[in-house]
Order: C-alpha cells, then sequence, then structure tokens
C-alpha cells in the first residue's frame, strides 16, 4: 500500500478525531460536527484520482451515463438553438423516452460511467415567472485522472448517500444566494453507482490534453459562466473544481470503450428521436466561434463578457443534427424581424409569431452570395438569406435577411444583420445590397 494513502488515511482520522472530540465539548454542534467529520472521511478515502495519469488510448469511460432502455437520444454537442442558451452547447444531452403522459419525459437513474472522485456538487434552486420554487437542478463534477474531468448537469435528484458523504447542504457554501450553492469534495465512486435522477440531463467532458478550439475571442470560453459575477464567500478551491476550459470541451462518448460508443453514437439526433445525426463526425464540435467569419456568437454589447447566467448573444451555426442546414439563433433580439413577417396557424392564447422569432430560423446552405454558409462570410460583402423557415417545420419568413461581416474600431469585428420584408427572394434585391438603416449590430 502507498506511503501517500496511508498518509491521507492516517490524517483523516487524525481530523475526524478531532471533529468528535469538539462535537463533545460542544454538544450543541454536535450533529453538524458529525456531518462534517464524515464527509472528510469519505473525502480522504484514498489518494485522488487527479494524481493518476490516464493512459494513450484508454477508454477513460468505462460505463453507461443511465441504462440504455431509459434513453430515446443524444443531443450532440453544439447545440445553439434553445432560447437564452445562444453559446453553443458544450455538452451531450441524454433525452429520455416518453413517460406515462404525452411530452413527459421518464425518469432514469444517472450513473457512474467511471472510476472517478466527485469533486464538487452544485444545487440551484429553479424558480417560475412568479419567482415561485419550482425544484431544485444539481450539477456533479467528476474526476477521472490528472487530465480528464467530466461533469453531469441538470439532474432532477441527487442520491441521499452522495449528499449525505458530502456534509449535507449544511457543508454547502451560497454563491451570493440561497438559490445557488456548491461544495467542494472527494467521493469515489465506482462504474454503475447511482448518483442521481433525472428526465433527462446533460454530460459534459473536458480533456486539456486536447487541442483547443481554434476561437475568435477564447477569453469568452475559459471560466464557468457561474463561477464569477455572483460568487461572494465560496472558498476559491470550490470555485477552482467548477470551473471549465469550454475550449477543450470534447464529445464524451468518444471516451466509451469501441463497443460502447457505437451503442451510444446510434442514438445521436433530436431531443425528441424524430433526426438522427448526419455525417461522419456525428457528435460534432462543440465550438463554432470561428476566427475571420461570421460563424459563431455575436454579442449586442461590444463590452459583454459571456459570464452571466443568461448570454445577451446571437448564434450563426451550422444545424448541430444536419450540418447542410443552418441555424440563425436570433432570440428575439433583430427587432427587424417582426411578427408580421411570420405567419402562423393561431392558438388560442399563444403569440406564435413572437415565439418563433424569440426562437430560431432554419435554412439550407447555398453558394455565392446567397445563404453563404457562416463559416465563408470573411469580408465587406453583403450577403442575402432567403427561403428561411421558423424553427425547423414552421412557416417560411415572408422576407430576406441581409448580413455583413467587418472590423469595426480597436480591430473588433462587427454584424450587422436586417431583415428584409419588401421582397420575398434575394434576387429581388436591387443592386448593390445595401442596408436601410433599421439593421442591428452585433459584436465579437
Amino acid at each position: 500500500m502507498s506511503g501517500t494513502g496511508d498518509g491521507v488515511r492516517l490524517a483523516a482520522a487524525f481530523m475526524t478525531a478531532a471533529l468528535f472530540g469538539a462535537a463533545i465539548a460542544w454538544p450543541q454542534s454536535g450533529e453538524k460536527f458529525a456531518q462534517k467529520a464524515e464527509a472528510f472521511a469519505a473525502r480522504a478515502d484514498g489518494a485522488p484520482m487527479e494524481s493518476r495519469t490516464c493512459a494513450i488510448g484508454e477508454s477513460v469511460l468505462s460505463g453507461p451515463f443511465a441504462p440504455l432502455e431509459d434513453v430515446l437520444s443524444v443531443s450532440p454537442l453544439g447545440g445553439v438553438t434553445a432560447p437564452g442558451e445562444a453559446l453553443p452547447a458544450p455538452y451531450i444531452r441524454i433525452n429520455t423516452r416518453s413517460g406515462e403522459q404525452a411530452f413527459e419525459r421518464r425518469a432514469t437513474k444517472a450513473l457512474a460511467p467511471a472510476k472517478a472522485d466527485i469533486v464538487a456538487i452544485e444545487r440551484r434552486t429553479l424558480r417560475d415567472a412568479y419567482g415561485r420554487a419550482t425544484g431544485p437542478s444539481w450539477t456533479v463534477y467528476f474526476r477521472a485522472c490528472d487530465n480528464i474531468s467530466f461533469y453531469y448537469d441538470r439532474l432532477d435528484r441527487i442520491d441521499d448517500a452522495l449528499l449525505e458523504k458530502a456534509g449535507g447542504l449544511v457543508a454547502f457554501s451560497e454563491f451570493g444566494t440561497p438559490d445557488h450553492m456548491g461544495v467542494e469534495t472527494r467521493i469515489r465512486v465506482s462504474p454503475g453507482d447511482l448518483i442521481g435522477q433525472s428526465d433527462g440531463f446533460d454530460v459534459g467532458l473536458h480533456d486539456p490534453d486536447a487541442t483547443p478550439a481554434a476561437l475568435a475571442r477564447p477569453e469568452r470560453y475559459r471560466t464557468d459562466s457561474f463561477a464569477r459575477a455572483e460568487v461572494f464567500d465560496a472558498p476559491p478551491s470550490l470555485l477552482a473544481a467548477i470551473t471549465t476550459d469550454v475550449t477543450r470541451a470534447r464529445c464524451a462518448i468518444d471516451y466509451l470503450p469501441k463497443k460502447d460508443q457505437t451503442e451510444w453514437s446510434a442514438l445521436l439526433g433530436d431531443s425528441w428521436g424524430v433526426r438522427r445525426a448526419k455525417g461522419d463526425n456525428a457528435c460534432r464540435t462543440a465550438l463554432v466561434d470561428t476566427p475571420g467569419a461570421a460563424q459563431g456568437a455575436w454579442f449586442t454589447d461590444a463590452a459583454h463578457n459571456a459570464a452571466a447566467s443568461k448570454v445577451s448573444a446571437i448564434a450563426l451555426s451550422p444545424d448541430s443534427i444536419n450540418p447542410n442546414r443552418l441555424i440563425f439563433a436570433l432570440h428575439g433580439r433583430l427587432p427587424s424581424l417582426t411578427q408580421s413577417m411570420i405567419t402562423l396557424p393561431k392558438t388560442p392564447g399563444a403569440n406564435e409569431a413572437a415565439g418563433a422569432a424569440e426562437d430560431f430560423l432554419s435554412f439550407s446552405k447555398g453558394e455565392g452570395r446567397i445563404n453563404t454558409p457562416f463559416a465563408d462570410v470573411a469580408d465587406m460583402q453583403v450577403h442575402c438569406y432567403e427561403k428561411l423557415r421558423a424553427n425547423f417545420i414552421g412557416p417560411l419568413v415572408n422576407g430576406v435577411v441581409l448580413l455583413q461581416r467587418q472590423q469595426g474600431e480597436n480591430g473588433l469585428d462587427l454584424l450587422k444583420i436586417e431583415a428584409r420584408n419588401d421582397v420575398s427572394a434575394c434576387i429581388d434585391l436591387e443592386e448593390p445590397w445595401t442596408f436601410t438603416g433599421n439593421e442591428t449590430t452585433f459584436y465579437r
């Protein structure tokens, strides 16, 4: 047995004894001391996994994320179409099958996919539009070795035994509010161990040895958006445990054994299992913020640091399911795209046109100046987009969208976008194509 392991266990024994001794001296605090003693003992069980080096070619993950029979589909990396989440998603989403009622998902077990240490746990209180609590959401951070970390996000429940080993909620530090809390820990788990339950959850993985994504503004992606601005008393070590380098996000499926990769890759598709992911790299890459091009995330404020929980941004990207289809993830931040340009079937009590404008538009990629792939928009030319559809199956937009990428002051990139309803096709625009003064400017 290693000297390191013996030393850690000896330290744990002394600390545990000290804590229980304090509990005897101050009986009114006995329960709290006991919880912290047990949590410390759990954290100190052997040398940390981050001291182990993952071998080249090793399958870091060796078990399923959830029971396969519960999984309907797996959303690939890079989805940008969820309202309020314009930044490309650096995780895969485990989508469960239908529940007992229509549009209900069945709850499934979130299982540990590897021998790893749980290094931190976050808890958020979800609230509705009226501020009423609707339930907790948990994030669990794992470390499998010195160069591989991963996390489960949006768990509806966490296993009671896990929470007890973490010291209970009394051990959590608040991130400025009781609605957002976290705790640093080291709890050893093995493949198949129960982590929690959810009707779907996210799996993110980061590999610091991997080549970082080439990004126009990489500093926007190097820290977790929840690790700054909201934190008051949380210790720096806890912040370090929950901070991720999104530029090194990788598809977690690629770290499974080969036979398991095949099973899980076959599930890659949209959230309801209607469309299957196409292309050789079906899991895609998480980030599409292409330097020198229009493809990627753009912000409504030139000083925006991307650290807010709700990102004020748009995203221009290929669809994560079908790369031949392109996405304008606009989220209602294009005033020139009016409700009158999107005609939807009438639904009592719903503002469908506004909803479509706030979500995303899709279209098939073209060539030249019409429906140009965003990765190819790299000059001062004005490009035109036509036959845009609200979402994937909604109505066509009654008009076109003009787009121009250019360099602004201090070398910062600018992107101008305007929806035009005076023509229905790009060819009907009078040359040279120009904006009318109703365009919106976005910034890198």
